[in-house]
């Protein structure tokens, strides 16, 4: 069943977020409500929407009462709140939380409207109730026309839902354990296409395709094409599924969405996408996402984070020291002062390393700071680079894999001087508690030579058996620059409560050698609400270990804590108010620049709900009006 959906008109922005306020008429709350701990969301359905288009839809959470409002982490969505009810129960295969009996589960109804001129991508979403800011989802707006399963069960290749012609964003549900979607849809001789699932935290989809064969045992028999899981699980990889296909044969197919691990329940929606797959297509909407407001600025021991050519000056704004004056500035230029040419930014030249014809494996001369860009063509590629270092010198060595990254892609670095004796690796080793000997490679190392000499650094895949023109990189040679190095903050929002005191937990990273302190602050703190330093006492150390040369391999933490205390008499906040994270490197009596860490929502909340409040809180009521399932307004 096709959705019907109707335009919506235009949602303004605000800065950097928008809130949307819904009135409602007091109605009585749902029987048996919660009253400890923030509102929570569990799922939503459907996951996303068209521009242009207005449709109905349901958040499942707990705690919800007198949700008023929704919060988007940037424009061009709009939701209106139609009412709250209590689930009947579990549903058949339901996997509950082990808490889950004491919190009852809602169903908040809404209607969504998505600007005509909003953009393809997602959008953090969240529920304000009187108790605070809940836990967030993203809604996905998508290019395509949207489509919701309409057959409570099609999980047989002969029961398989027909889809409309694509492109098409399919929203559907895994209801329970072990179940499995198939939706049928025809292609022409040679159509090639593109297919992509996006879900929730819980899920793990996955995406297969078949062609309906029949065999001489089935004449229903369906044969499997192509399959598709994530590739790999990593940390900063995606885990959602996607699958490129050339169709052969004209005619009609089926594509299956299903659990990798037999996941299913009420909170595992998914939106799945099929449209052309070309090398030019933008694939809008369904990047690699996270919370808007929940991002750190700054990434530096990260795969994937950019290496530009303007790296020393980034690094130099998280410094508090002045750069030291160059041994043998260049003259300045006529009428231009000297200081002022001395202090002009310099690139990094880019080395490029590209394979010769003959595979020649003679190491590139470079001169320090260089940015090595290549890539492993076949296996036991090798691409080597030599250059001079003095007495003293302390470089840093930073890779990026722009394209394939860890762990199908691990780049491995070694340095040796001119006898051909190691130097240096970028694999860290540690010998743990069992005397078992772990090894990892990291994505930056630094180092300080105890002598003089000419050294090659050599670039491989560590595993010697995978190259190709995906398996890029981009290595970065560099003197240290002592300086504040990322600030980690779990936290994405704050509830206050009134009369009350909240931990706000930081780590800094202190990196090459910065000896200096780093203040922290918070920016936006709304009325009533101050942040003041304090200590906590640290956990049991566990046995110690062997952790080899740690100080090549990984920065020095402190962990910082700010204590956020709201006033008895501090208003509350009817919306989330953004409050910024603020660090300072500080370093013999000089201050650094004042530098954003990561943006905070923050609420102040009353203590408790009153009964005049709790009487604000809407009720759907059950029945075939109320039953807020995948139902398509007309």
């Amino acid at each position: 069943m096709a959705l019907s959906w109707k335009p919506a008109s235009l949602l303004g922005r605000g800065w950097m977020v928008t809130a949307l306020l819904v009135l409602l008429q007091p109605l009585p709350c749902p029987a048996e409500a919660d009253s400890s701990g923030p509102p929570e969301i569990l799922s939503l359905f459907p996951l996303g929407g068209r521009p242009g288009e207005e449709f109905q839809g349901t958040l499942r959470g707990r705690r919800l009462e007198g949700a008023r409002e929704l919060w988007f982490d940037s424009g061009g969505v709009r939701a209106t709140v139609l009412g709250l009810r209590n689930e009947d129960g579990p549903k058949p295969g339901e996997t509950l939380q082990s808490d889950a009996g004491a919190k009852p589960v809602q169903l908040l109804s809404l209607r969504f409207q998505v600007d005509p001129t909003a953009q393809a991508g997602p959008r953090g979403l969240r529920a304000i109730t009187p108790r605070g800011l809940s836990s967030p989802v993203f809604f996905h707006v998508h290019t395509e026309p949207g489509h919701l399963e309409s057959r409570p069960s099609h999980d047989l290749a002969s029961q398989a839902e027909p889809l409309p012609e694509w492109p098409l964003a399919v929203h559907g549900t895994i209801g329970q354990s072990a179940e499995v979607d198939y939706y049928a849809f025809s292609v022409a001789e040679g159509e090639r296409l593109r297919f992509e699932v996006r879900s929730l935290a819980l899920s793990d989809m996955a995406i297969t395709l078949y062609e309906p064969a029949g065999s001489w045992f089935s004449p229903h028999r369906a044969r499997r094409l192509a399959f598709s899981d994530e590739p790999v699980f990593y940390p900063e990889l995606s885990t959602e599924p996607v699958l490129r296909h050339r169709f052969e044969r004209a005619g009609r197919y089926l594509v299956r969405v299903s659990g990798f691990m037999g996941e299913g329940g009420p909170d595992h929606p998914y939106v799945l996408r099929i449209a052309r797959d070309s090398e030019e297509e933008k694939e809008e909407g369904f990047a690699s996402a996270s919370i808007g407001s929940g991002a750190d600025v700054w990434q530096e021991r990260s795969w994937t984070r950019v290496l530009r050519t303007d790296r020393m000056e980034a690094l130099r704004a998280r410094t508090a020291l002045p750069p030291k004056p160059a041994s043998n500035p260049e003259p300045a230029a006529e009428g231009q002062a000297g200081t002022q040419a001395r202090q002009a930014p310099k690139a990094i030249p880019i080395v490029q390393l590209d394979e010769a014809p003959d595979e020649a494996s003679e190491a590139v001369a470079v001169t320090l700071p260089a940015l090595l860009v290549g890539t492993i063509e076949h296996p036991g590629d090798i691409d080597r680079v030599r250059f001079a270092a003095k007495v003293g010198e302390r470089i840093a060595l930073e890779i990026e894999t722009p394209l394939a990254t860890v762990p199908v892609f691990n780049p491995y670095l070694k340095m040796v001087d001119a006898e051909g004796a190691e130097v240096l690796t970028n694999v860290h080793s540690i010998l743990n508690a069992n005397t078992e000997i772990e090894k990892q490679i990291r994505p930056k190392v630094i180092h300080s030579f105890p002598r003089a000499g000419e050294f090659t650094l050599e670039i491989r895949d560590i595993t010697a058996a995978f190259g190709g023109p995906s398996m890029a990189y981009r290595v970065l040679i560099r003197p240290q620059v002592p300086h504040m190095g990322r600030i980690h903050v779990e936290e994405d929002h704050l509830n206050l409560v009134t009369g009350t005191a909240t931990p706000l937990s930081l780590v800094t990273d202190q990196e090459e050698h910065f000896e200096g302190s780093i203040a922290l602050s918070l920016a936006g703190l709304p009325s009533g609400v101050t942040a003041v330093a304090a200590t906590q006492a640290e956990p049991d150390a566990p046995p110690a270990v062997n952790e080899g040369r740690k100080e090549r391999y990984v920065s020095r933490s402190r962990k910082a804590t700010l204590v956020l205390v709201a006033a008895a008499d501090a208003p509350p906040t009817p919306v989330p108010v953004p409050v910024k994270v603020m660090a300072q490197p500080m370093e013999k009596g000089r201050m650094g620049r004042m530098t954003p860490v990561k943006d905070l929502l923050l609420m102040v909340v009353a203590p408790a709900a009153t009964p005049t409040q709790a009487a604000l809180n809407p009720v759907e009521k059950s029945g075939p009006e109320g039953d807020n399932k995948r139902v398509s307004p007309e």
